[in-house]
């Protein structure tokens, strides 16, 4: 029996090693699998970040091109309001000069009024006269 252990042993042996090196690869292969999964996961989140982060950008920039754009609208508001002051301040000088003609031809008025009675009254005198003068 000895003999027989002797020329198996190395067989044996040989086994052996045969399956601790098949068990230690399964062992390893199940290992490299879950890191394979993380690492799958991982790249995964990385990219929804690099995403998220692109997609911030992408806000920022809207947010940007909108505040360009509010200034614009804000500087043309700004402008309009400026024409709005001219045009109200241009329409209360005419108002102004409209009154003011208002005022002058009733004046006018008055005087011609008063022109006429001026002149009846000459006439009147004329005619008192015409006849006091025979």
């Amino acid at each position: 029996m000895r003999g027989f252990l002797q020329q198996w042993s190395v067989l044996i042996a040989a086994l052996l090693v045969v399956l601790s090196i098949v068990y230690t690869r399964s062992t390893i292969l199940t290992h490299t699998g879950g890191v394979n999964d993380r690492l799958s996961t991982l790249e995964k989140n990385i990219e929804s970040i690099r995403n998220t982060l692109e997609g911030n950008q992408g806000i920022a920039a809207r947010i940007a091109t909108l505040d360009l754009r509010m200034n614009e609208k804000l500087q043309n508001l700004t402008v309009q309001q400026d024409n709005y002051i001219e045009v109200q301040d241009t329409f209360q000088t005419l108002k102004n000069t409209v009154d003011t003609i208002f005022t002058m031809t009733q004046r006018i008025e008055f005087v011609e009024e008063m022109l006429l009675d001026v002149q009846a009254s000459l006439e009147s005198l004329r005619k008192q006269q015409n006849k006091e003068t025979p």
